[in-house]
Parts: C-alpha cells; sequence; structure tokens
C-alpha cells in the first residue's frame, strides 16, 4: 500500500463517526497538564443525563463509536452500566480514555468486558514510576497503570489497547523510552499530545511548554515509527509546521469539531454576547491548537460588522426576491443549471454555479459572475466574447488547468473580467483527486498575470493574488436566534480556512500577510509545495485580524434580519449541576447546624432544669 492510500485509509478511520460523552469531572490524578482543572470538578452527572447524551450521539449524529470520558469516567458508580447501555442502543464500540488506576482491579475490568467495552486508552506520561506519578501528581499511579495495561493486552479476548502520552518539557526527551516501554509489552498504537495552554497547562508552563526545534531528533524518531507496520502513529494537536517530511501524521482536521463542541458554550456565549473564552490571552493564544478557528469565528464577526460580504449564497422561496441582502452582500448566489431556473433580483448582482456549458445571453438585467468548474463552460463562456455584465470565476483543478494552459491566447484580454481560484476541500481524499499537482509549477507555465484566490503568492507566481470573494451562506446561521452557529462555523473553518506553513516560511518576506496553504493541500501535496519568497513585487492583500498577534474581541454581531436578539446564551449544563451540587452541600450544611444547635438547646435546658 502505497503512502497515500495508507493516508486515505486513516483519513477514514479518523473520520468514522464518534461521539464523546462525559460522565464525570472528577478524577483521582492531579496532573500537571490538566486540561480540566478550571471545569466544576467533582461532578458526577446523573445516569439519566448520561443516558441521554448517548442517545443524543445515535440520534443526532448518528455515531457508531461513543467514548466515556471525565475526569476519570472510570469512577462513575455506574461506569459498567453506561458501557451497556451503550452497547444496547446500537454503538458497536465504546471506549475511554483511563489513567488506569481502577483497571489494576481484576475485578473491575472484567465488569467492564462483560459490560461491553471495546477499547481501553491508557494514559501514560513517563517510562518510569518517578517520572510519570510526577506528572500525575499521584503516587502509585505508574504502577497501576502498568498492571491494568498488561492485563487487558494479555487477555486472549480483550479490547482494543492503545496509549496516549501528553508530551511536555519533562517528557519530551525521553519520549523514545516511553515509547519503547510500551512496545515490549504488546503496545502498537500511540496519541502523542503535544501540550497546550488550557488550564493548569498554562498555570505550568513554565514546567511544560518546550521548544519543539530543540527535540526534533526524538519527535521525528517516535514519529516515523509509523512507517513500521506493526505500529500506528497519531499525533493530536501537534503544530503542523514541524511535520514537514511527515504529513501523513498531521491531524486530522475534523479533530477540530471535537475541539469546538468541548467548548461550545463558551463560544456561543462569545457569539451572543461578545464575552470572550475565559482563555483569551495574547500569550496564552500563540500556542493554541484552536487558534486557527477563533481567528476564523473573529475575522467573520469582523466582516459582518464591515458589511464586507459580497455574495450571500441561499435561494429563497417560491422565487421571491430576497430584498436587501444581509452583512453587506451585493450578489445573490445561486445553483442553476439553465437560464431558466434563475431567481433574478431587482437590484444587486448575480453569482450562477452550476450553470450549463451554453453561450451566454448578450444582454442581462444585472451583473453577473459565472463559476466555471468544467472545460466544456470554459469553452463556451470564454472563446466567444463575454457580455459587458459578465465575468468569470474558474475553479482551478485537475479538469479546468489543462484548459487553460491550451488556450492563454484566450485568457490574455480577459484579465480584467477573469480570476482563478483554487478551491479548499472538506478532506484529503477531495484534495488527491481534484488538485493540480503543484500549483506553482502550473502558474509558472501559465505566464498571465491573472487574479488569483486561494492560494499562497509562492505558489502563484507571476499572477496577482487577490483575497478570497467574501461568501455567507445561511448554513452559518443558528435556526432559531440567527447567530453564527458554533459547530456550523467550524465546519467552515476545517472546509475553507484551516491553512498552515511551513517552518522555512518563517524567512518568506509576506508571512505576516500570508496564511499558509490549505490544510489538506498539504496532507495530499506536502509542505515542501511552500517556497519562502525573497523578494515580492508590489503589496501582498493582508490575511486580517490574528488573535495569536493580539487582537481584540470582537462585540457581538447583529443576528440575521428577521430575528430578534438572544435573551441568553444557553449554560454550560456542567456548571448547572455544580450549582445544584453546592446548594445541596450548603442544604445538609445548613441541617447539621441547626440540628447540632438544637441538641446543645437541649442539653442546655436539661442542665438548667436539674
Amino acid at each position: 500500500m502505497s503512502l497515500r492510500e495508507t493516508m486515505l485509509e486513516r483519513e477514514q478511520i479518523a473520520n468514522r463517526r464518534k461521539h464523546w460523552v462525559r460522565a464525570v469531572t472528577a478524577c483521582n490524578s492531579r496532573c500537571v497538564f490538566c486540561l480540566d482543572m478550571d471545569t466544576p470538578r467533582n461532578v458526577f452527572l446523573p445516569v439519566d443525563e448520561v443516558k441521554a447524551e448517548l442517545r443524543r450521539g445515535r440520534a443526532e449524529l448518528d455515531a457508531d463509536k461513543v467514548i466515556i470520558s471525565g475526569g476519570e469516567a472510570s469512577l462513575h458508580p455506574d461506569f459498567p452500566a453506561l458501557i451497556r447501555y451503550g452497547r444496547s442502543i446500537g454503538y458497536d464500540r465504546v471506549q475511554t480514555v483511563t489513567n488506569g488506576w481502577n483497571f489494576a482491579e481484576r475485578s473491575f475490568y472484567r465488569s467492564c468486558m462483560a459490560a461491553g467495552l471495546g477499547e481501553i486508552t491508557f494514559s501514560l506520561h513517563g517510562h518510569t514510576a518517578k517520572l510519570h506519578d510526577r506528572l500525575t501528581r499521584h503516587h502509585g499511579s505508574f504502577a497501576r497503570l502498568m498492571k491494568g495495561m498488561i492485563r487487558a493486552i494479555r487477555d486472549p479476548r480483550g479490547p482494543i489497547v492503545n496509549v496516549d502520552v501528553v508530551i511536555n518539557k519533562q517528557n519530551v526527551g525521553v519520549l523514545d523510552r516511553i515509547i519503547e516501554l510500551c512496545i515490549s509489552v504488546g503496545v502498537t498504537e500511540f496519541d502523542l499530545l503535544h501540550v497546550i495552554p488550557q488550564s493548569e497547562a498554562f498555570r505550568n508552563r513554565e514546567a511544560l511548554f518546550y521548544d519543539v526545534r530543540e527535540h526534533m531528533d526524538v519527535l521525528h524518531r517516535v514519529f516515523r515509527l509509523n512507517r513500521h507496520p506493526r505500529l500506528v502513529i497519531w499525533t493530536n494537536r501537534f503544530p503542523i509546521s514541524y511535520l514537514e517530511g511527515l504529513e501523513d501524521l498531521i491531524q486530522d482536521p475534523h479533530k477540530m469539531l471535537d475541539e469546538v463542541n468541548g467548548r461550545r458554550f463558551q463560544v456561543r456565549r462569545y457569539l451572543d454576547t461578545g464575552e470572550p473564552l475565559d482563555c483569551r490571552q495574547p500569550d496564552r493564544c500563540v500556542h493554541c491548537f484552536i487558534e486557527p478557528f477563533c481567528t476564523t469565528m473573529d475575522r467573520t464577526i469582523a466582516t459582518q460588522h464591515a458589511g464586507g460580504f459580497e455574495v450571500w449564497q441561499g435561494r429563497s422561496t417560491a422565487g421571491a426576491d430576497p430584498g436587501e441582502l444581509p452583512f453587506g452582500c451585493t450578489r445573490w448566489g445561486q445553483t442553476a443549471a439553465t437560464w431558466d431556473d434563475v431567481q433574478w433580483p431587482s437590484s444587486g448582482g448575480l453569482e450562477l454555479t452550476g450553470m450549463a456549458p451554453e453561450p451566454l445571453p448578450q444582454a442581462l438585467p444585472v451583473p453577473v459572475r459565472m463559476i466555471a468548474d468544467h472545460p466544456d463552460q470554459l469553452t463556451a463562456w470564454l472563446c466567444e466574447p463575454l457580455p459587458a455584465l459578465v465575468e468569470v470565476e474558474v475553479v482551478l483543478s485537475q479538469q479546468t488547468a489543462p484548459w487553460l494552459l491550451a488556450n492563454r491566447p484566450v485568457l490574455s484580454p480577459l484579465l480584467e473580467r477573469l480570476r482563478i481560484h483554487q478551491p479548499s476541500h472538506t478532506k484529503m481524499a477531495q484534495a488527491a483527486t481534484q488538485d493540480v499537482r503543484d500549483p506553482g509549477a502550473f502558474f509558472t507555465r501559465l505566464g498571465l498575470p491573472v487574479r488569483v484566490s486561494g492560494l499562497p503568492a509562492c505558489l502563484a507566481p507571476g499572477a496577482a493574488v487577490v483575497p478570497p470573494i467574501a461568501r455567507l451562506s445561511p448554513s452559518l446561521f443558528d435556526s432559531s436566534s440567527g447567530r453564527l452557529d458554533p459547530m456550523a462555523l467550524s465546519e467552515h473553518h476545517i472546509e475553507q480556512e484551516y491553512r498552515a506553513k511551513s517552518e522555512r516560511c518563517r524567512d518568506c518576506v509576506v508571512t505576516n500577510a500570508c496564511d499558509g496553504i490549505h490544510v489538506n493541500m498539504i496532507r495530499d501535496q506536502g509542505l515542501s509545495l511552500a517556497r519562502p519568497l525573497s523578494q515580492f513585487p508590489g503589496e501582498h492583500p493582508p490575511s486580517g485580524i490574528r488573535i495569536a498577534l493580539g487582537a481584540t474581541a470582537q462585540p457581538p454581531a447583529d443576528s440575521l434580519p428577521g430575528f430578534a436578539p438572544p435573551e441568553a446564551p444557553p449554560r454550560d449544563p456542567l456548571s448547572i449541576i455544580a450549582e445544584k451540587m453546592d446548594a445541596r452541600r450548603e442544604a445538609r450544611r445548613t441541617a447539621r447546624k441547626a440540628m447540632l444547635a438544637e441538641a446543645k438547646r437541649e442539653a442546655e435546658t436539661s442542665a438548667g432544669e436539674g
């Protein structure tokens, strides 16, 4: 199997529909890098609520795999029952991530296996008890984890067993020894997590954060184990720029959905009220895996405020005129096969996708942008005189690129009304079948100063790099509030905005204005595509605000027309449960005090009567 075939297979595995369900926030370890220390602690979610969330994963997400997590999920008194319930409602695999403490007990392990636990991820952070226990701040945790893990590995009918390691300053230098220990007892699959600036990890940053460049030898030595036929290595939140030559280890971008989902109540609060995420601090954001998503979110809000969108990508019902378009849009984007299918606005312009490759009418009532993604459309529209109110955007692909090279004389007179756009794709499989191999070489051969969007300047030599057209889809908005929807926005980020650079890009003259290459083009063709520029004629268009560079938080944007502003953002259920638990504890304390006071009064009364 070729490397690309292996990567496509890994993409299918990574995109299996799965659902994370938290059972507790309690944990019997106190890891120095814990990401959950700022959540309400010691919450044991009621069984009915956990079961409801398990059902939601099946009904709404169509997930067939569930990860019951914490805190330390195995502390939940009904943990085996929750596993059994998950299996009973249709999950074909139930997984947990654990510190292994309870799995050291044979009876507990057997009860979980009998309930149907199919996969255990053991969190091991050191190759010795001294290192692991120091990082977990739980004496004896290494010995119990190893006991539980070896028991599961040696069980002939046992679960899938893998190990995750949080890579940090204290263990990065011995990462190979940690992996060697695991391999020696039979572990073949590893998830290597890069420490990120959340919660306890940020408070202990001096002891945990490290310069990746200083440890590239050991990191790449371990990462290359993924090429071994018996071993599987996954990276988690690891910076893409350091994986040149190892692009098969770039984490599937859809992991961002899990990250945003875990913070969805904070994100919802920010979108509704403008209250920043709790973690928003410049010296944290620069290290954060989800900073690119937060930047996409802020750029979208800022464009709403500025009325800077151009195309509203939504058809109206029953052929109605859409009226005034939101957030500055001046064109109505439609998908139509023929001119008879087009809905004409009373003002503004149109952008048409999917039109048949037929000659264009010379007289049109409004300005029209035609989107061409097939050579037959290019022949029909560009080889005849282009109507006065028409411009064309060519979607660059393996289909359209040969036509463009073969028809350079046709393109030259049309440059003012022509642009070429490099699309981005949700999955690497799409990029592999549609993207031109080495866009930089293509534009060198084309040799025209055509406007180009969707690519960094180094991949469009000789062209005029311009910002992509600002398009806005109704699918980005919550159907009940008319505000941006966190999960829809995260999917938009993955498909359109998720970009990265090589470490070599630090030396490029336009690096501060460039967002890089889309992640799925990188995964498909490699970071070697990036060719840092030593000079750049003219001015490079700015990429926009960037949170890692200190951009301030945005005030909330208006809802879509026709929607009232939300009254209040939904509250995190964990906070509500924690408040109820605190109230019950306070009620018990008050009752005990009252009982003691009453007993004291009775005693004093008895003594006085005597």
